[in-house]
């Protein structure tokens, strides 16, 4: 199972997001979703369905701040 029980809403944050193209998808929900062991299942799975899985990650791994 690649995403924990519990975590449909992400489930379903991810399945519309590689539907529709999106590049990144950025989440704050690390428990369900953008961390080391459900990211390689989740992508594994979106990619099994003839998805391209949008990159996972939280703002701050996106981008660097405005100060830079």
């Amino acid at each position: 199972m690649a995403i924990p029980v519990g975590g449909e809403d992400g489930a379903l944050h991810i399945a519309i997001a590689a539907t529709q193209g999106v590049d990144y998808l950025l989440t704050w929900n690390f428990k369900h979703i953008n961390n080391a062991e459900t990211k390689k299942s989740i992508t594994r799975v979106v990619e099994s369905l003839g998805y391209v899985c949008p990159l996972l990650c939280s703002p701050e791994e996106l981008g660097g701040t405005s100060n830079d």
